[in-house]
């Protein structure tokens, strides 16, 4: 008997610890929901204290009187998400506020925190402070473990013109996973003209097809003509896929379709042989964006071969040439016309539809 009396103690004994932990997590649960309803609360009377501050700064001592020990955290948070939706006068007033608040000190401090999304939001508020010692600690943030945390003091700096090089960002950046590829993406388009060069070399430099196709993005997006002879040079040398491994070949296509995006946004005449090769390119998704970009260039030397992508496999080659015949005026309507009557159904189709949505009789 004594062996299932044990049994019977270390059954109790162990659905009594599980019962414990179970009731700990529901206690530490609920006091976790507790103080977030209290800061959210808080957070919403240190909005409107804020607020009728930067309408009468006269009223700064009140304020602070009225501030908490523990307020300075939410408040670093308020105004992290604040910061970015006010321009002007207004985005200085907000700035003076967090000064005269000891919240840009505060946020240096928080640089180091053992937490990183208290270093995330430190870097995103510090990027309003163009000053040596806000540029230097966001810096050495670059180099923080936590890819947010790089994230937010790349922005930073972006914002306060304050990047040192490409080559810095690409070292730090371009190796994140694909969930923070849009926001890497958004920091290589703010660098503005002064980076065009430096990204220009990267596009001819030993780095990844990733790499070359955020600076090709990132020269499109600025619109500094500077970039065209070298996104053709890419163009072109990716347009010779042969004898390319699965991953190069899709890398390959990648960065094809990558220079027509950049080169419909810097409509330049230099790239009409390019567009004129892309109409013609085995993918379809290339062929689809030289159509867009036939269209903005607005030249009649694509007009024919815009013409043979009406009766394109792929629903968005057909329209997207369509359009493109459309805007480019008398000709390429022309065209249209004869594609709606001629015995492609497919060409016939996508003209006729086209014609029809813009009120013009086929």
């Amino acid at each position: 008997m004594g062996f299932y009396v044990l049994i019977h103690w270390v059954s109790l004994g162990l659905a009594g610890a599980t019962l414990a932990i179970l009731l700990g997590v529901v206690v530490r649960q609920w006091f976790r929901q507790r103080r977030a309803q209290g800061d959210a609360t808080r957070r919403e009377s240190l909005m409107a204290l804020a607020l009728e501050y930067i309408e009468e700064p006269e009223f700064l001592p009140a304020f602070k009187a009225q501030l908490r020990p523990q307020d300075q955290r939410l408040l670093v948070e308020l105004f992290a998400g604040l910061l970015p939706k006010v321009r002007g006068d207004y985005a200085e007033k907000v700035v003076h506020l967090m000064r005269e608040m000891g919240l840009r000190d505060r946020c240096l401090r928080q640089l180091i925190s053992p937490k990183w999304w208290k270093r995330a939001d430190s870097a995103a508020v510090l990027g309003w402070f163009n000053e040596p010692q806000v540029v230097t600690a966001l810096e050495r943030a670059m180099d923080d473990p936590q890819v947010d945390v790089r994230l937010e003091a790349a922005r930073a700096l972006t914002r306060l013109g304050a990047v040192q090089s490409v080559a810095g960002l690409v070292a730090r950046l371009a190796v994140v996973d694909a969930s923070h590829s849009l926001g890497v993406k958004e920091i290589f388009r703010s660098l503005g003209p002064g980076a065009v060069p430096e990204l220009i070399n990267v596009l001819d430099s030993d780095v990844s097809g990733h790499v070359k196709m955020l600076a090709a993005d990132a020269l499109g997006h600025i619109g500094d003509a500077r970039a065209v002879p070298a996104l053709l040079k890419l163009f072109h040398a990716h347009a010779r896929g042969g004898g390319l491994s699965h991953e190069a070949v899709n890398a390959s296509i990648a960065l094809r379709l990558a220079v027509m995006q950049a080169l419909s946004v810097l409509v330049d005449p230099r790239a009409l042989n390019a567009i004129l090769a892309a109409l013609e390119d085995p993918v379809w998704e290339v062929r689809a964006q030289a159509a867009h970009c036939a269209s903005q260039l607005g030249s009649d030397h694509a007009i024919p071969r815009l013409a043979m992508l009406l009766d394109d496999e792929h629903w968005w080659v057909r329209f997207h040439a369509a359009e493109a015949l459309f805007r480019l005026g008398e000709t390429g309507q022309s065209a249209l016309q004869r594609a709606a009557r001629s015995a492609s159904a497919r060409a016939a189709e996508i003209a006729t539809g086209l014609l029809r949505e813009k009120g013009m009789a086929v």
